[in-house]
């Protein structure tokens, strides 16, 4: 038999080269869960409601977060507010003291109605809640001597005559209020400043943000 007439093998492929040689796949790249936004703040209507500090309540830590406004004629109310606001409250408010309380009223889901504090008045003292370690808030008050508009033409700040410091608020509660924030116009806010970091000079006033705004008879929370 000739040699041509043996069958040659066909050479190998690469594609039959064992799995093991092949390049591994390699494992999807971790994606990053996208950065939930921070809720809009909201414009929230507050009432004044007079009366009585009655008993302090606390927390299952411990730690008091509610006392009891008792009123003439009408059923005691529970008023909540934050835990690490608690000793300057119980230092301007004692059981048995007149005070007025400036909040709105809270439903649970359990159905308990409670009575949110924005700011205690107390014998010509007031008192108002502010974040864990932020600085505590700075009040002014006086008549409306100019509006700031961001470039898309929203309110977000204005200034008061004879202060310096502007006062901010966001764009889109700024439209809720265009209204009423006219020059002229009289109002008290209170809220945060920045104050300097060391090493720091200011060249004018930091803004102040405003947490809590009132406007003749009318009072808002902005949260």
């Amino acid at each position: 038999m000739s040699d041509t007439s043996k069958k040659t093998a066909p050479a190998k492929s690469a594609a039959a080269k064992p799995q093991a040689d092949q390049q591994k796949p390699k494992p999807d790249a971790k994606v990053k869960p996208d950065k939930k936004p921070k809720p809009e703040k909201q414009l929230r209507p507050l009432q004044a409601y007079p009366g009585t500090v009655g008993a302090y309540g606390a927390n299952p830590d411990g730690v008091y977060d509610r006392f009891e406004l008792e009123a003439a004629g009408a059923p005691a109310r529970t008023v909540k507010f934050p835990p690490h606001f608690g000793e300057a409250l119980r230092a301007l408010a004692q059981s048995g003291q007149e005070v007025t309380v400036l909040g709105y009223l809270h439903t649970t889901p359990k159905g308990d109605e409670h009575l949110h504090l924005a700011r205690l008045d107390a014998a010509g003292t007031s008192a108002q809640p502010a974040a864990p370690g932020a600085p505590a808030p700075v009040t002014l008050a006086g008549t409306i001597a100019e509006l700031r508009l961001n470039p898309h033409g929203h309110l977000h700040g204005l200034r008061l005559a004879d202060h310096d410091a502007e006062l901010r608020l966001p764009p889109h509660l700024g439209q809720q209020l265009a209204e009423r924030l006219v020059p002229g116009a009289a109002l008290t806010a209170s809220g945060p400043q920045r104050a300097l970091r060391p090493g720091e000079v200011a060249a004018h006033p930091a803004p102040v943000h405003i947490e809590l705004l009132a406007l003749g008879d009318e009072a808002f929370l902005l949260h």
